[in-house]
């Protein structure tokens, strides 16, 4: 017999009512999932690191600037033809009557303009100032972030050695995270950024983290280049390179100058030297001179897994 429309009717809200009942059921276990996954996340939240551990160390404005390399020109005479620097960290060195004279114990826990009094380490950077007059572009922040081996921000390293000290090339030029400016080898036109925060021209200089295991061991009395580069190498690929085993955490000195300017007026102190121009000899000094308890906790807490980091210690 032929279906009456009473009982297709009929038949169709049974079959809404059945595709109701089912999708309620759906939505029902899936705002029960929803509420395990939160509950998960704020369990986990208490105990686990951050997605995005890393050390952020920031430091006050410069703590002076010289003509002086303790680690390129160490125990030479102050001369005018060492190119200028800015200072940061340890603020111990420019007091010394010859900074290039300093040496290890004249460094470590002494005073510090970061934020962690820990970080006694001696930053420093050429001195960017302008080509017509000369004068110092003023450095609105300066950051030492230390992170995985690999340059993320999320993995395992292992402490950087005592005395350790290095110079790094890697680098790169922006005029800040919240500008669309692609990272440049030459200072950018930043005429469009506005100068906040993000917003300014911005150094970032990148430091090797793989390492042959040779301990720093430097003498009072040594002469001219100290730098520990030669047991270092930057990584390669997903790796470190033969003969570099050892990952240690990743150094980033990133430095933000209030100059919101096309970039042709600026000049680095060691451009001319290095033979070059536009901010290409961009490179930065890292003299660890950092507590070794104190870089140990930073590491154990703000870089590797399963740490307890805390904005006091991590920024």
């Amino acid at each position: 017999m032929p279906t009456t429309t009473f009982e297709t009717s009929r038949a169709d809200r049974r079959k809404g009512r059945r595709r109701r009942r089912a999708t309620l059921g759906l939505l029902s276990a899936f705002a029960v999932a929803l509420g395990g996954l939160a509950l998960g996340v704020a369990g986990s939240a208490v105990t686990a690191p951050s997605a995005s551990a890393l050390a952020k160390i920031k430091c006050k404005q410069t703590t002076g600037t010289a003509k002086v390399d303790p680690i390129r020109t160490h125990n030479m005479p102050v001369s005018n033809m060492q190119h200028l620097h800015e200072f940061f960290g340890n603020n111990h060195f420019l007091s010394l009557s010859n900074p290039n004279a300093a040496n290890y114990s004249d460094l470590v826990g002494q005073g510090t303009n970061c934020v962690n009094p820990a970080d006694t380490a001696g930053y420093w950077v050429p001195a960017l100032s302008y080509k017509s007059t000369g004068a110092l572009v003023p450095v609105q922040a300066f950051t030492a972030y230390y992170r995985s081996w690999d340059f993320q921000k999320t993995g395992d390293g292992v402490p950087l050695p005592e005395d350790v000290r290095l110079i790094a090339t890697q680098h790169d030029w922006t005029c800040g995270q919240f500008e669309s400016t692609a990272p440049s080898q030459s200072i950018p036109d930043c005429s469009s950024a506005n100068g906040s925060p993000g917003s300014t021209l911005t150094a970032h200089i990148d430091f090797p983290s793989c390492w042959d295991g040779v301990e720093p061991n430097h003498s009072s009395t040594e002469v001219g280049d100290t730098n520990d580069n030669k047991h270092f190498a930057y990584r390669v690929g997903s790796g470190c390179p033969a003969g570099f085993p050892i990952k240690t955490v990743a150094l980033r000195e990133t430095i933000q100058y209030d100059y919101q300017g096309r970039g042709d007026d600026l000049v680095l102190s060691s451009d001319s030297m290095m033979g070059t121009s536009d901010g290409q000899s961009l490179h930065a000094d890292f003299w660890n001179a950092w507590t070794t308890a104190g870089m140990a906790s930073m590491v154990k807490n703000c870089v590797n897994p399963g740490g307890n980091p805390t904005a006091a210690e991590c920024g």
